[in-house]
């Protein structure tokens, strides 16, 4: 009888009243699908199965070993929908028929597609061209909830971005006020979690937004071309974020640049600039 329920929690298997299932042993099988190359469908379906069997420090290491999966092979799938072959008869197509791919007529595109979706990857659009990404708001929805609050923090944070874009074509996408929770939201993560394996991701993203929040973008800039004045909507935002975010880095710097743009009558200077580089590390 023991042999039997050791097998069965081995095999992940376990009902109630029955043996706690064999942490280490679910962990190696996992390790042995990474190790062979295995689809990252496979991986999903090995952590969905097990995911209620599996403590939370190990479903932990199966999203982030998963990630690290998808993130190591997404440029294979960017060089094939990138080819010439692929790519100039994908872009004959609306982003939604794309979706419903059995109204593709061109095989190599629908098997390519497929296995783009079935492998945990969605298909985006930017500039006119489509590429896939990795699907964050899936991992979220199907394992966040077993994860540790640290990487359910961080699949919050991708999935964000993911499900919406910040940016696109040098505009913003997302409102100023939207872009301060995101630079808040990050900031706290880095706080709270500076020696998470996957930060530097949290930490790059924090500098996008926060320089995109400071200055803008090309095609939706802080300060008019024409004028060279700072627009209302930026800075009603500063100043509603400085109340709202107390206490954060965020709502420092903005006090700081508040006063400066003051200072010059709202007008763009190089000192403002040069603040502007001085907290996001730019040049």
């Amino acid at each position: 009888m023991v042999l039997v329920l050791a097998g069965c929690a081995k095999n992940g298997n376990v009902d109630e009243g029955q043996l706690e299932p064999n942490q280490e042993g679910l962990m190696a099988q996992y390790q042995v699908l990474i190790n062979e190359n295995s689809p990252v469908s496979e991986l999903t379906g090995f952590i969905e199965k097990n995911k209620t069997g599996l403590s939370r420090e190990n479903v932990d290491k199966a999203v982030l070993g998963l990630i690290k999966v998808q993130q190591a092979r997404l440029k294979d799938y960017e060089d094939k929908m990138f080819s010439p072959e692929i790519n100039i008869p994908l872009n004959n197509y609306k982003y939604e028929d794309l979706l419903l791919i059995r109204n593709i007529k061109e095989e190599d595109i629908k098997n390519l597609l497929q296995d783009v979706f079935s492998n945990g990857y969605k298909l985006s659009a930017s500039e006119g061209m489509y590429y896939p990404e990795i699907d964050y708001n899936k991992l979220l929805n199907d394992f966040g909830g077993h994860a540790s609050d640290k990487v359910a923090g961080y699949l919050e944070i991708m999935a964000a971005e993911s499900n919406k874009h910040f940016a696109t074509d040098a505009a913003l996408i997302v409102s100023p006020d939207e872009l301060a929770d995101r630079i808040v939201k990050a900031e706290k993560f880095i706080n709270s979690y500076p020696d998470f394996e996957l930060v530097q991701q949290v930490e790059q993203f924090h500098s996008y937004y926060l320089q995109a929040y400071l200055l803008g973008l090309n095609n939706t800039p802080l300060f008019d071309y024409q004028t060279e004045k700072a627009k209302d909507s930026f800075i009603e935002s500063y100043e509603k974020t400085i109340s709202s975010q107390k206490g954060t880095k965020l709502a420092v710097i903005l006090e700081e640049y508040t006063t400066l743009l003051k200072k010059y009558d709202y007008t763009r200077s190089d000192e403002i600039i040069n603040y502007v580089n001085k907290v996001t590390g730019g040049k």
